[in-house]
């Protein structure tokens, strides 16, 4: 008479492979290190570009964002203020530094040519975020 399914050790050995596999492969799915600054990065971006929007609609005055070390950002920097990022964990370089906005977009002063901004986890992650001489703000 031939016999249909499995046996028991069969069953429990199946058990303890998928378990070694599931012990061994769950921090690679759960690992949290990088994802801040990921999504910091994406946030920086949208301010960046919510500034740049607002210098091209308004010519009568400039408006800057300032960078430091720990903040990024359109002063003043309070918690009614929905375009800053700080005291969020990451370090930006370079520090200390303005970026406006001319009427078309392009940026003005310390980032005329183009320039990089580097946000740094403190577990060592880091993102980019690039401008361009013409504007153009992108993650690298």
């Amino acid at each position: 008479m031939k016999s249909r399914g499995f046996t028991l050790i069969e069953l429990i050995i199946i058990l303890v492979i998928i378990g070694i596999l599931a012990v061994s492969a769950a921090p690679v799915f759960f690992d949290s290190s990088g994802t801040q600054s990921q999504v910091l990065r994406q946030q920086a971006m949208s301010i960046l570009r919510s500034i740049q929007q607002q210098a091209m609609q308004n010519t009568d005055k400039p408006i800057e964002l300032q960078v430091t070390q720990t903040t990024l950002g359109m002063p003043p920097y309070n918690n009614e203020n929905n375009l800053q990022i700080s005291n969020s964990g990451i370090e930006f370089s370079p520090a200390d530094f303005t970026i406006g906005f001319d009427g078309l977009g392009r940026p003005t002063q310390d980032c005329e040519g183009g320039c990089v901004i580097t946000l740094k986890e403190s577990s060592g992650a880091e993102r980019i975020i690039g401008i361009n001489k013409e504007g153009f703000i992108d993650a690298r």
